[in-house]
């Protein structure tokens, strides 16, 4: 019997070290990866990086608390502890993307030594369960405030405990602490709330003495958060004029959604549901052992810890809202362990057993098929530690997303310092990553906006006439505004995708040109009007003409609910076609426009595919919300058309120009290029039009393949640089049969040959070619669609 159980406990401990050996080997593996990486990772890092870059540019600590409407547009969500750190070591080191992550991950091994303290030598070795918590890994080499507040937290704790100090000294630094921890995260606040029940159960047990220790440190504690702290925010509140705390509590002040905390709860719970029965047991543990006075600072911070987790319903939160709820557990079931006595000789085991079983089921990180987190588009259920979908085949999954960010994200970064100058983009960091400067932080801008703390009209303004001359968005949607969204799908056409980047362009207008006929009406005027010349001599039918119309407000209180008008007319004047639209999108009316300024209003119209040849006139007019006509359609451009060997597609709907048409007839028609996916897009560069496995470019006059292949390959995971015959792929490998017409247009080879999708395939610089694992099947990727990255069924964005 004594040898079964022997060999039980046996088991069980060596499971358990071996669960937690291969935990630490892959945190350790993806704080290699992380530190390597050269770029900001997720949303979080961008602005964190953006403020330090400000700090490094030696502008003053107060003054990135400054009006997030004028340069250099920051929200600055957190207190300046982390950002004073990082600062500082980026000083040293020359990159402050990695001092940000060294910080972090400084934070989360201090976090780990800190709960080993608090537990105690016999059970410190619990303390590296803090290592194996999923968002502790995921954030522990990320640019993150949240884990060095959580450490500063941890050891102020343990300071208000340590005895051996003399009283002042440690009320003063465990107070210290708890500052720093407060002024790196305010919500954080278990670590201070368990420092200060610590140091009162304390004053409470010796209140017979007059003048005990106890109570010096107590009250020491008590006025150093309360002098410091508030001397601090009080001088950065003066300093910045009142900013600092609308940066770092308004822009915090999120909506709260049960739904989000219940899902968030729900998911924590069924992934760690025996680190929350081992805590429990701990904390019986400790009740019943002489440590019983260790329990209320711990069930302190678990309070605290699990006040904040609720916080996890606030819009745009996640995981780390449950830091301080973990570290709790972990120091309630280590601390059971450490005062384990012959009175309970079964709690060890049954501590060790939960423990491996809070261990057995990990929460994958990545997406398997996209550069993705898990989770993100489809569900990602928790996986068992070892196997195929394991941690280690996880680990790889991650080296070889990161790879393909890096490659897609330094293209990206190349276009960006091209560019130049501010852009608008939903994630931050791949503007602050470039060195460049982005127009909002969207979400934090969003927060504040529906909280009626800043205005969006200038930066409505700026994105309608085209100012931004690169817009970078993961999803067209998120937290920019309904406004926002108008006028990018109406002013701006997408150029493609980079990853899972889309690049969109402001679509070009053209020179300025009087209109032929005055036209005022509503408290606005037509100032301008630009037209896109036709990529031939003339427009031809079915067409799209690209019209922008310049307005201006003419009067303090325009009206704004008006409808431009635009008809085509032949040139005695007969109508043909009628097209409208709200002025400028209903995204921006009248009212809210600069007084002296004028404001695009793109209104593309298609000429119908039948159109006689001749001279047309394009009249504009203005309608209110009720129809009525105030202003009365006035000519105000001449426009030739005539056929030029432009085509019309029914299978699509879209107009092929005949330069266009002539080259993709060129490059092998409807076999090698496939049926039009968008029109013919005029931008600054030049034009794109793209078909199902190709995009054209006309660049200065000469139309080429852009190289499809090359751009959605750098996103690409699966790699591999031989033949299935082990061959090196110099060429076409042998098993593809291509047609002599293809094979002209494939341009170098890049890759050997990929089972992907159930398919071999190759790459090249302009197409992917597809074969069946039988060789029966042969066929080229649809790569001007996966440029796109449009959702099932939709079509091109633009024009709207």
């Amino acid at each position: 019997m004594r040898s079964a159980l022997f060999i039980g406990r046996w088991l069980i401990t060596s499971t358990l070290v071996g669960l937690i050996a291969i935990y630490l080997w892959y945190a350790s593996d993806h704080v290699r990866l992380l530190l390597g990486f050269p770029f900001p990772l997720d949303y979080g890092e961008g602005p964190l990086l953006a403020q330090i870059q400000q700090l490094l540019a030696k502008r003053a600590l107060w003054q990135i608390y400054a009006d997030p409407a004028q340069a250099p547009f920051l929200v600055v969500n957190y207190p300046p502890l982390y950002l004073v750190f990082t600062s500082s070591l980026a000083g040293i080191i020359g990159e402050p993307l990695l001092a940000g992550r060294i910080i972090a991950l400084f934070g989360a091994l201090a976090s780990t030594a800190a709960l080993a303290a608090l537990i105690g030598r016999r059970g410190a070795w619990m303390s590296l369960l803090w290592l194996t918590i999923p968002v502790v890994r995921e954030w522990m080499p990320l640019m993150r405030v949240d884990l060095l507040g959580v450490a500063l937290g941890l050891w102020s704790v343990w300071l208000a405990g340590c005895e051996r100090l003399p009283a002042v000294q440690r009320g003063l630094l465990a107070g210290l602490l708890a500052v720093g921890c407060l002024l790196t995260k305010p919500s954080l606040i278990a670590g201070p709330a368990a420092a200060a029940a610590m140091l009162s159960v304390a004053w409470y047990r010796s209140h017979s003495q007059p003048a005990s220790t106890a109570a010096k440190a107590a009250i020491t504690y008590v006025t150093t958060v309360g002098l410091v702290g508030g001397s601090i925010v009080a001088g950065l509140s003066w300093l910045s004029n009142g900013w600092f705390l609308m940066h770092v509590v308004a822009a915090n002040a999120n909506r709260w959604e049960a739904s989000l905390a219940t899902d968030f709860w729900r998911q924590q719970l069924g992934l760690r549901w025996p680190l929350l029965l081992t805590a429990l047991i701990g904390g019986i543990t400790i009740w019943y052992s002489p440590r019983r006075a260790v329990l209320i600072p711990a069930l302190i911070y678990l309070l605290a810890g699990t006040i904040e987790a609720i916080g996890v319903g606030k819009v745009g939160a996640y995981a780390n809202y449950f830091f301080e709820w973990y570290a709790a557990l972990i120091w309630l079931s280590g601390a059971g362990w450490s005062v384990q006595t012959s009175s309970y000789p079964g709690t060890r085991p049954l501590l060790s057993i939960l423990t491996v079983l809070s261990l057995l089921y990990y929460p994958p990180l990545w997406d398997a098929n996209r550069l993705r987190p898990a989770g993100l588009i489809e569900p990602s259920p928790p996986r068992f530690v070892l196997g195929n979908y394991g941690l280690w085949a996880d680990a790889q999954r991650e080296a070889a997303v990161l790879a393909a960010l890096n490659r897609t994200t330094a293209a990206l970064t190349d276009e960006l310092q091209a560019s130049g100058g501010v852009i608008f983009t939903d994630l931050p960091g791949l503007a602050s990553g470039a060195g460049l400067t982005a127009r909002i932080p969207v979400f934090e801008f969003r927060q504040l906006l529906d909280q009626g703390y800043v205005d969006q009209t200038t930066v409505l303004y700026e994105l309608a006439n085209g100012k931004f001359p690169l817009i970078l968005l993961d999803y067209l949607g998120n937290w920019l505004t309904p406004e926002m969204i108008a006028i990018i799908r109406h002013r701006y056409a997408q150029d493609g995708a980079l990853g899972v980047i889309d690049r969109y362009r402001p679509i070009a207008t053209g020179v300025t040109r009087s209109p032929l006929h005055p036209l005022i009406g509503g408290g606005v005027a037509l100032v301008g009007v630009q037209i896109v010349p036709p990529t031939t001599d003339t427009y031809e039918p079915g067409d799209l003409v690209v019209l922008n119309l310049l307005w201006q407000r003419t009067d303090p209180a325009p009206a704004d609910d008006l409808t431009v008008v635009v008809q085509l007319r032949t040139a005695d004047e007969r109508l043909i076609s009628q097209y409208e639209r709200p002025l400028v999108y209903g995204a921006l009316p009248p009212s809210r426009w600069p007084e002296s300024s004028s404001i695009d209003h793109l209104q593309p119209i298609t000429l119908p595919p039948a159109l006689p040849p001749g001279d047309y006139l394009l009249t504009v007019s203005l309608h209110d919300g009720h129809g009525n006509t105030i202003a009365a359609p006035q000519p105000v451009v001449r426009i030739p058309v005539a056929a030029q060997g432009g085509m019309f597609f029914t299978e699509t709907g879209y107009f092929v120009p005949a330069t266009f048409m002539r080259a993709w007839a060129e490059s092998g028609a409807v076999e090698r290029g496939g049926w039009p996916l968008t029109p013919a897009v005029p931008f600054a560069w030049g034009w794109l039009q793209c078909f199902e496995r190709i995009c054209l470019e006309w660049r200065e006059g000469i139309i080429q393949m852009r190289p499809l292949g090359v751009e959605l390959y750098l996103a690409e995971t699966m790699r591999s640089e031989r033949c299935n015959d082990n061959s090196p792929a110099t060429g076409i490998c042998a098993d593809f049969s291509i047609p002599e017409e293809i094979s002209a247009t494939l341009g170098q080879v890049l890759s050997g040959e990929i089972l992907r999708n159930g398919w071999i395939v190759q790459w090249t610089e302009y197409a992917r070619l597809e074969r069946s694992p039988d060789g029966t099947t042969f066929s080229l990727g649809r790569l001007g669609d996966e440029t796109l990255r449009l959702p099932p069924g939709m079509r091109y964005r633009w024009p709207e």
